[in-house]
């Protein structure tokens, strides 16, 4: 893939997530990132059962903590919530899906 061609790719799939969350993303990347090296950390993260459970475990303490922070305005059982809720999942399983189920598997083996 040329260099234009990555470029395009990269701008169709960030103008895909909701415009208040494009805003944040940086918060999200934080409060995941965070999370991994204090609260779980290799010490704490065998009692998950896979790293796909430390996966969603992870993401759903990244997300709350981003509702609370930024996102408390929005009624949690609208549709806007739903698709800025939606938009964190699929964009923390695409750039951390792999990651923690690696670290979970170094730490904590299969």
């Amino acid at each position: 893939m040329n260099l234009q061609e990555h470029i395009r790719r990269i701008l169709k799939e960030e103008t895909k997530i909701n415009i208040r969350l494009r805003r944040r993303i940086a918060m999200l990347d934080y409060e995941v990132e965070s999370r991994l090296g204090s609260i779980y950390r290799p010490d704490n993260i065998c009692r998950y059962e896979s790293g796909e459970e430390l996966l969603d475990v992870v993401g759903e303490a990244a997300i709350e903590s981003m509702y609370w922070n930024y996102f408390a305005d929005i009624d949690d059982n609208s549709g806007e919530w739903g698709e800025i809720y939606y938009d964190m999942v699929k964009y923390i399983k695409d750039k951390y899906g792999e990651k923690i189920k690696e670290y979970y598997h170094i730490n904590c083996g299969n």
